[in-house]
């Protein structure tokens, strides 16, 4: 994620620019109200007023420094802020799908959310005020420099026991905003689980249980953003009341030098203005390092759950299939329990399989080494004698087509989520449409193939949801269908149907994975295994 932050760098220094620029300004501004203060009381009215006319154009100069640097931060954040986003959700992504199934969606949720606006505040915002009010801190050190070196020293020591307290007391506040980054990823995570069971809880009276759950998370979520926001203000307390002592001593031993002659009042009067440039670093450090020091837990977390704990090098562009897919020797195991074992077999281009067997035999883990979801954790699977691990993900997903019983459903038209948003002629689509058996429900619909579908197909039966899941895969135009269980949420004669018609295209592979088996059909497959105990 660091690295989206460099390539925003440009825009960061442009920025940094403009308010080097309104810095300078407003410290030459300094000098000239010295001077002024100092023609007033020589009584030398006419540099006076010279001087100050000089101010009133540089304040109008200022005035459009500060507004264009307003402007550039603001375009630094969002930009940085958008890359951000893209990017974990292009490495989210990138997760193979096995291990992201494994996570819960909430820990992404929390990240795009929670952890970007950490990252925007503590991270991308911070560093750019920090090194602003660095930029700020050299100029004005060489306007007081100018004036009395001996006050800059002074300065100087007091102002770096001030940075070393706050250092010392942000170490506390980083730990604690880690941990409230993984209370929050929590918190969500159980939100996201709670309404995804909104009615197994109602109609089981657990509502009540659920809220007090619910209630105790969020109190401790809530408790240690209090702690948080506790322990920053006795930081800031602390900051403060150290700057207060510290710009009450520099003022006594300023008025010491004017006193021995060694200092002009106009001197003090420049020295008090560009006091706060001096030490606001300082106290904007004390405030602004804890927030990118505990940032790094948050960029941890982030790349953390984008990484791939079992990756391959993936080499080979997958063109197609045009031979055979062979099983050798291939194991799986779901941590300590195997559900696969010694299987070998072979899936010949253009044949139709059927695979069956016990629940929990294994069919389905099958299906998902054959789509790239699961890596076998022995032997190997080799498509056209290429290890299918080594084929790159995207180029193998353009050739296979995929029907589950878990269907997913766009909020949008029924014509885009058959044609998945590609290019698809009508009449393929209507001849998708007749294959699946959606003729009678397209038919009855008042804007037909424009009809949107709403929430995940909230508005459509499980059997509309499993037909159009049918008709998109066929419209796919691809080498390999896998389906896995695809027509659990039909009735027989519909199955049927839809079954001898996947069976009937020629030149396309078929793996068919189903607990049920219509008789009429059992024939028309070219081998039928049975995945269990042993391969038949």
């Amino acid at each position: 994620m660091r690295s989206v932050l460099l390539r925003k760098l440009p825009i960061l220094i442009v920025a940094l620019l403009i308010g080097s620029s309104a810095s300078l300004v407003n410290a030459l501004m300094s000098l000239k109200m010295m001077d002024i203060a100092d023609f007033a009381i020589s009584g030398r009215r006419d540099e006076m007023i010279e001087a100050g006319i000089v101010i009133v154009e540089m304040a109008l100069g200022l005035f459009a420094l500060s507004s264009l640097l307003t402007l550039a931060k603001g375009v630094y954040r969002r930009n940085t802020n958008v890359a951000l986003r893209r990017k974990y959700l292009s490495g989210v992504f990138g997760k193979n799908i096995n291990e992201f199934n494994k996570d819960n969606t909430a820990v992404y949720v929390s990240g795009i959310t929670n952890d970007l606006n950490t990252i925007d505040v503590n991270f991308v915002d911070a560093i750019f005020e920090l090194v602003l009010s660095l930029i700020s801190f050299i100029i004005a050190v060489v306007v007081i420099a100018r004036v009395n070196y001996i006050v800059l020293l002074v300065i100087a020591g007091l102002a770096s026991v001030i940075s070393l307290i706050s250092f010392i007391m942000s170490k506390r506040l980083n730990k604690m905003m880690a941990d409230r980054s993984a209370l929050y990823e929590r918190y969500t995570a159980y939100l996201s689980e709670v309404l995804s069971a909104f009615r197994i809880i109602k109609s089981n009276n657990l509502t009540g249980r659920v809220k007090a759950n619910f209630h105790d998370r969020g109190e401790k979520l809530q408790s240690k953003s209090y702690d948080i926001d506790k322990y920053s203000t006795y930081i800031f307390t602390v900051q403060n009341g150290t700057i207060h002592f510290l710009v009450f001593g520099v003022l006594l031993f300023s008025a010491y030098l004017v006193i021995m002659n060694r200092l002009t009042f106009g001197g003090i009067i420049l020295i008090m203005t560009n006091l706060n440039l001096l030490l606001g670093p300082f106290q904007r450090a004390g405030e602004l390092l804890p927030k990118i020091l505990s940032s790094k837990a948050v960029f941890e977390s982030l790349d953390s759950s984008l990484r791939n704990k079992v990756e391959y090098e993936e080499d080979v562009e997958f063109k197609g299939f045009t031979d055979r897919i062979v099983f050798n020797d291939v194991g799986f195991a779901y941590e300590d329990k195997m559900v696969l074992d010694g299987i070998d077999l072979e899936i010949s281009k253009g044949r139709k399989y059927l695979v069956t067997g016990p629940s929990g035999g294994g069919k389905s883990t099958l299906l998902k080494i054959l789509r790239k979801y699961h890596y076998p954790q022995k032997g190997e699977v080799l498509i056209d004698g290429t290890p299918l691990r080594r084929i790159t993900r995207d180029s193998y997903f353009r050739h296979i087509g995929n029907v589950d019983q878990n269907i997913f459903i766009f909020d949008d038209t029924i014509r885009n989520n058959l044609t998945l948003y590609r290019d698809c002629s009508e009449d393929r689509i209507i001849a998708a449409i007749h294959d699946a058996g959606l003729d009678s429900f397209v038919d009855e619909l008042s804007f037909g193939l424009d009809t949107v579908i709403k929430d995940n197909g909230r508005n459509i039966s499980g059997g509309e949801r499993s037909r159009i899941a049918i008709a998109r895969a066929l419209l796919e135009d691809v080498d390999l269908l896998l389906l896995d269980e695809a027509f659990a949420n039909l009735d027989a004669v519909t199955a049927g149907g839809i079954e001898r018609t996947i069976l009937e295209a020629k030149g396309l592979t078929v793996v068919n994975v189903s607990h049920l088996v219509i008789p009429e059909n059992r024939d028309a497959y070219d081998d039928i295994f049975t995945i269990g105990s042993e391969i038949g």
